[in-house]
């Protein structure tokens, strides 16, 4: 032990500028390792000696400088180890790079042996030697780090006097955001500058990468220079894509780069030019044109849309739309955005001043959306404007049947006040605009000017009164018929019973309506209507555990009946203003009032009885199977109902029945279906099957629903994303209708994926508006990773036709 202190010391001792050989160092190590065998009570610490480092510490002092540290660390031992695993967890691959292999050529970069202050010089090599006063020579496998930049090369000479390491052979140097490598690099440690030659380069964040034929680094301004300079995301020696350009800024910290004469090239062949390009280096935003859209229809023929964005501030931006449609014209739009701790929204305008395809007539839309929250969140402000220049505006340039098909265009101001656990309030004015022709004048929704509503939220407690109270007034008008306010009021208690397993809540409620009616035609200009509404609610809950297929589970009993008791009370004589009447679903069996709105209070004597059972595996907690059902028994025929519609006396509603199920991580089902037994006919019914094997593309979705209604439906919809090879997949939706054998909506299309591009093309049919009129287009995305993409978005629409579907680019 004596013997192998004494080498160290000798190592660590006045300033020598030769190394020990490495046969040295290995005899060092096993005399060691001999030690600590001998004594198995010594460690590696206390024979003051780390196995995976074997550090030489050199004094240097110059005359013209302060003493200067600089720390010849030679590594032994676990060096690979290390080394590897930090490659390995700076370099993880994320989701946008799953394709790419892992990129051998990367440098690995070198770290501090062990911690030092900030401003310490670390040097690793395998011999040193003064070549004369102020100037070192390092070489054989050398190493400098500083801080958070590392420098490696055959040799190395560092010029005490200007404070300059000349590295030649092999040079590579590590940047916050830059790894080069090349023959030749110079780097200054007073001036924080460096400058390579000849060379390829990294970049940390992503996996940009090429070759420069300079690079100049200034560390204190934070930008870098290139010249001559090639980019690509791809790792094959003949790129599928590159960025040339003949000079490249970037400003790490103002986060934007520039460059000069760039060509893109595609296997070698130019396909774009510009003499000058600006473009962001982070998620931070930069006014400049922004990738155009590419589209074709039936309808409108060839549309692109080339965008120009502007970053009016941190928090507010604008973009100009110009759209240039082959069929139609140019349209012009535009939108504002702004957003605060307190508020956001934004403006959208569009405007064709000329349509080819209208009469030459100009179209427009301009809208409104802004959210404000006030009061540490308690109230909130939401405001949504919306108007077209005509009818046909979304059909003409909707993209989708939930667009086209709408029939009134809404507008509001919605305020909204709460206090947790005493009351929120709210405020609303409301109205529509038609967009629908086919919809006769009268029949559509009334405008609310204004909508009251105040409703207490008071806590309920085990065994304890609980007082609530509902109030709201709205005034309604409609031109050409009876319009006119109302009050409603609906005081109630209730005396719930909460246990882990059983909750059991009777109440008790009046529900009072005051009208106050103008242009009443056939009604009065007054009418009330005052009516109790009584209700027991009893919930239970049971639980056991299973062993099911070798796993451990759980399985959940939940029992529910919910009695409800409103006697009649003729409502014939009070307009209908805001109210419909639900459809039966499972969730709906538990309602107070069949009615939505507030005009009708549906008489009742009844009793819903259902149950929910639920398996979930104590192994992973998940959902494997979820069954319900339920029904109404009915003691009384229902008499109060919407004009038009009879009295209701079945004894019985529909029987309601859900399952949900996941078999594995592959398979998944869901099942809803309403039966009515008293005509023995199924109503409706919605079977759905998804795979989805977990770490592949592939997604596989078959449907079928069918409704009685005034217009039966009954339609399948099949989608999936199925891979061909493992860079080609193939995508499609088949919507279609048994009831009217048509197909009501068709997609069809490619994806190709690399690793550091990938393209879709789409094909869509589908019916453009209410008179079941077809659109058919074809959209086309193309990406280069790391770069751009080009052409109309279609991931989000691809989201929407296949569930499950997810994109990588």
């Amino acid at each position: 032990m004596n013997n192998l202190m004494s080498t160290i010391w000798n190592l660590s001792g006045p300033p020598r500028f030769s190394v020990p050989s490495a046969c040295d160092i290995i005899n060092a190590a096993a005399d060691l390792h001999r030690i600590v065998r001998a004594s198995p009570t010594t460690t590696v610490v206390e024979a003051g000696l780390d196995l995976c480092d074997f550090i030489v510490t050199l004094e240097l002092i110059s005359i013209r400088k302060s003493m200067r540290r600089i720390t010849i660390n030679l590594l032994v031992l676990c060096l690979g180890a290390a080394v590897y695993s930090h490659a390995a967890a700076q370099f993880s691959l994320a989701d946008k790079w799953w394709m790419c292999p892992v990129d051998r050529a990367l440098p690995v970069r070198p770290l501090y042996a062990e911690p030092l202050e900030f401003g310490s010089t670390e040097i690793r090599a395998d011999t040193t030697r003064i070549v004369k006063d102020g100037i070192t020579q390092f070489a054989g496998n050398v190493e400098i780090i500083r801080d958070s930049r590392s420098i490696s090369g055959d040799l190395v000479t560092y010029d005490d006097a200007r404070s300059l390491f000349d590295v030649e052979g092999n040079a590579t140097i590590w940047d916050s955001g830059l790894i080069w490598q090349g023959e030749h690099a110079l780097f200054n440690l007073d001036s924080d500058v460096g400058r390579l030659e000849s060379g390829n380069y990294w970049m940390v964040k992503g996996r940009g990468r090429g070759f420069a034929d300079s690079v100049e680094i200034d560390r204190k301004e934070n930008v870098s220079r290139l010249k001559g300079v090639d980019y690509t995301t791809c790792l094959s020696e003949r790129p599928d894509w590159r960025f040339s350009a003949e000079s490249i800024t970037l400003d790490h910290d103002g986060g934007r780069g520039s460059a000069t004469h760039a060509v893109l090239k595609i296997r070698d062949v130019p396909v774009f030019y510009v003499p000058y390009i600006s473009f962001p280096l982070d998620d931070r935003r930069k006014s400049g044109f922004l990738i155009p859209t590419v589209g074709s229809s039936n309808e409108s023929g060839i549309d692109i849309q080339i965008p120009y964005y502007f970053n009016l501030a941190p928090n507010r931006d604008a973009t100009f739309k110009p759209r240039w449609m082959g069929e139609r014209g140019v349209m012009l739009g535009g939108e504002y955005r702004y957003l605060s701790k307190q508020y956001k929204g934004q403006i959208g305008v569009e405007y064709l001043p000329s349509d080819k395809l209208y009469n030459d007539n100009a179209r427009s839309l301009i809208s409104l959306r802004h959210e404000h929250f006030f009061d540490h969140r308690r109230g909130y402000l939401e405001a949504k404007v919306q108007n077209v220049s005509d009818a046909q505006y979304f059909e003409d340039f909707g993209r989708s049947l939930s667009v086209t098909s709408q029939r009134y265009l809404d507008r509001k101001v919605r305020i909204r006040y709460r206090r947790r656990g005493k009351f929120i309030m709210t405020g609303l004015v409301q109205s529509y605009q038609q967009v629908d022709d086919s919809a006769r004048a009268g029949s559509g929704p009334y405008r609310r000017l204004p909508q009251l509503q105040i409703r207490s939220t008071l806590p309920a407690r085990h065994l304890q009164l609980s007082p609530q109270i509902d109030i709201q007034t709205t005034y309604f008008d409609r031109r050409g018929s009876v319009s006119g306010g109302r009050v409603d009021i609906t005081p109630s208690i209730s005396y719930p019973f909460y246990k882990s397993y059983a909750l059991i809540t009777p109440k008790l409620s009046i529900r009072h309506t005051e009208y106050f009616l103008n242009n009443e035609g056939a009604f009065n200009d007054r009418e009330s209507r005052t009516v109790p509404v009584a209700s027991l609610d009893t919930r239970l809950f049971a639980e056991r555990r299973l062993s099911l297929f070798g796993s451990s589970m759980l399985q959940t009993f939940e029992p529910r009946a919910f009695y409800l008791y409103i006697p009649k009370d003729g409502q014939d004589d009070i307009p209908i203003f805001d109210t419909g009447q639900f459809d039966i679903s499972f969730r709906n069996l538990f309602r107070e009032n069949r009615f939505t709105g507030r005009d009708r209070i549906g008489d009742a004597n009844q009793l819903a009885l259902a149950a929910t059972t639920r398996l979930l595996s104590l192994e992973s907690g998940r959902e494997l199977l979820r069954a319900s059902f339920g029904q109404i028994y009915y003691f009384e025929d229902r008499e109060i109902n919407l004009p038009g519609r009879a009295t209701q006396n079945d004894d019985v509603s529909e029987l309601v029945a859900e399952l949900g199920a996941t078999f594995s991580d592959s398979w998944s089902a869901r099942m809803v279906i309403q039966y009515d037994p008293s005509d023995s006919i199924t109503e409706k019914a919605a079977y759905s099957v998804r795979y989805r094997p977990a770490g592949t593309s592939i997604v596989m979705n078959a449907g079928y629903r069918r409704r009685r209604a005034r217009t039966d439906i009954e339609q399948t919809d099949l989608s999936f994303r199925f891979p061909v090879t493992s860079s080609v997949n193939v995508l499609g939706r088949w919507n279609y209708s048994l009831a009217d054998e048509k197909t009501l909506e068709l997609v069809g299309g490619l994806e190709f994926e690399s690793c550091c591009w990938g393209m879709r093309l789409v094909g869509r049919r589908f019916i453009r508006n209410t008179a079941g009129e077809f659109d058919t287009g074809i959209f086309m995305q193309f990406e280069l990773k790391g770069l751009a993409g080009y052409g109309r978005g279609t991931a989000s629409f691809l989201r929407k036709s296949i569930p499950g579907y997810e994109s990588n680019f």
